[in-house]
């Protein structure tokens, strides 16, 4: 079998040791080469002919975000952050999946990587079904106009519950600009992001949307024209009377949080009234939540196998029969406009 080739970059001695030891208990890959910084990250990339590079962010000489223009220049290649969670190292690793990474994954600190190692190792798995026609460097769309968001805002009775993962961010960039600030419809969002990292990348959606996006919080029930994204590393679930909480139980398909459990959940309280959207990534989350919203009467969308970087969940989605219409990302906004003022 003819493994897959790493390229691994950090500062740390350390840190490459348990990234090349946790990659290669995989036998499907292998790092063949390592670098320091993002300057001999360059070198290297042309010297070893890497199939994916894992890209730390905070490295002296030359950081990750530099590294990823001129490695992208160079040749379309995938590209995993594995970042420490600082202010800054978060940031500047959002700002990354926009230049053309694919995914970020918290960096593992110790040789007792247990925990992370499923989850790097999912990431590196989905890059082998990934679609290279959609590894683009370019910007998301941007809000020109900003309106002045509403300040007085009812209780959301209608409810978008969107799935989303591996190239996902960039996607939902391009999406939730596009819906317009009065929506009579409140927006929760999955992405399989490590904790710490959703708050920024919520932050980073409100600058370009009209909509009020913020990082999920126990106690809170949504408003008309709210999008909020579910927080890493807990289950976002709605209860009977449609407050959000979370809960800290295990991975959910690998995934935590779930959409397959927060959009079981929602059907709770928001009954017929929600709309599943079930964005790229690998796996098959979100295809229980679109069945059980349909069922109740509500409706879903996936995105196109043209469309998405990685068509496993859509895929798993259209699977069930469950999913109403199939789009290219670029058209999901105005399809979601369209049905809530049906439902």
């Amino acid at each position: 079998m003819k493994k897959v080739k790493i390229l691994v970059v950090d500062d740390s001695i350390l840190i490459r040791r348990i990234l090349k030891d946790l990659i290669e208990s995989d036998e499907r890959f292998e790092v063949i080469c390592e670098a320091s910084d993002g300057i001999e990250a360059i070198d290297k990339m042309k010297e070893c002919n890497p199939d994916i590079i894992t890209l730390d962010i905070e490295m002296p000489r030359m950081n990750g975000l530099f590294a990823l223009q001129h490695i992208l220049r160079i040749k379309k290649i995938p590209i995993i952050i594995i970042s420490s969670y600082t202010k800054t190292g978060s940031k500047m690793a959002l700002k990354a999946l926009e230049m053309g990474a694919l995914d970020i994954v918290e960096k593992p600190i110790s040789l007792d990587y247990g925990e992370k190692k499923e989850e790097i190792l999912l990431k590196l798995s989905s890059i082998l079904h990934l679609n290279y026609d959609y590894i683009k460097d370019v910007t998301p769309t941007e809000v020109k106009e900003k309106t002045i968001k509403r300040l007085k805002k009812e209780e959301a009775r209608k409810l978008v519950a969107i799935a989303s993962s591996t190239g996902g961010p960039k996607s939902l960039m391009e999406i939730i600009p596009r819906i317009k600030e009065d929506i009579d419809c409140g927006i929760v969002i999955v992405q399989h992001m490590p904790a710490g990292f959703t708050r920024s990348f919520a932050e980073r959606l409100n600058s370009l949307s009209n909509l009020n996006v913020f990082e999920s919080y126990d106690g809170y029930k949504l408003l008309n024209g709210d999008c909020v994204v579910a927080q890493g590393g807990k289950h976002l679930v709605f209860d009977e009377n449609g407050y959000i909480t979370h809960t800290d139980d295990p991975p959910y398909h690998s995934v935590k949080p779930s959409a397959d459990i927060m959009m079981i959940s929602a059907v709770k309280y928001y009954k017929s009234k929600i709309i599943g959207v079930v964005l790229t990534g690998m796996g098959k989350d979100g295809s229980e939540g679109v069945k059980i919203i349909k069922k109740m009467n509500g409706k879903n969308i996936s995105e196109s196998k043209n469309s998405a970087l990685i068509y496993g969940m859509p895929k798993a989605a259209e699977e069930t029969g469950a999913v109403d219409y199939v789009l290219d990302k670029e058209l999901i906004a105005e399809k979601i406009e369209e049905i809530v003022d049906e439902i």
